[in-house]
C-alpha cells in the first residue's frame, strides 16, 4: 500500500516570518532580502496571526499617505485568520485548499506554532520530479 504524501514530505521548514507591529517598509525588506512573495505573521509572543503577501502590500497600502505621517503596519494589510495545515494534511486536501481559497501559501502548525509552510511552488516541484502524480 502506497503512503499519500503529507505536508511534512514537502514543507519548508527554513520559514522566514514578520512580526504584525513591523512596518510594510520592512516588509518589503525581508520579502526582497529572502526572494518571496508572501510571508506568515507572528505576534509578540511567536503565535500565528495572519499571512502577508506582496498583493497585500500593493492593495493594502493604496490611499495611505506616508507623506502626511500615516504609517502602515503589516497588521493592518495582513489576512487574519491564515489558512493552515499540519504537518500530517494530505497533499492533495492542501491542493484543494489553495484552490479553492485561491491562495499560494499554507503555513504548517503543530502545537500552535508554525513548523513549516507549503507553498504553491512546492506541489509544482513535486509534480515536476514525480513525486506527486497530478
Amino acid at each position: 500500500m502506497v503512503r499519500a504524501m503529507l505536508a511534512r514530505d514537502l514543507m519548508s521548514t527554513e520559514i522566514v516570518t514578520i512580526r504584525d507591529d513591523a512596518t510594510v517598509a520592512a516588509l518589503c525588506d525581508v520579502l526582497q532580502a529572502a526572494h518571496v512573495n508572501g510571508v506568515p505573521v507572528l505576534n509578540d509572543v511567536g503565535e500565528l496571526v495572519g499571512i502577508v503577501t506582496e498583493e497585500d502590500v500593493l492593495y493594502g497600502t493604496m490611499g495611505a499617505s506616508p507623506g502626511q505621517g500615516s504609517v502602515v503596519l503589516v497588521r493592518d494589510i495582513m489576512t487574519s485568520p491564515a489558512v493552515c495545515a499540519t504537518e500530517d494534511t494530505d497533499v492533495v486536501e492542501l491542493c484543494r485548499l489553495m484552490w479553492g481559497m485561491r491562495i499560494h501559501r499554507i503555513p504548517i502548525l503543530v502545537g500552535g506554532r508554525i513548523t513549516g509552510i507549503v507553498a504553491a511552488l512546492d506541489l509544482v516541484r513535486a509534480v515536476a520530479e514525480g513525486a506527486l502524480r497530478p
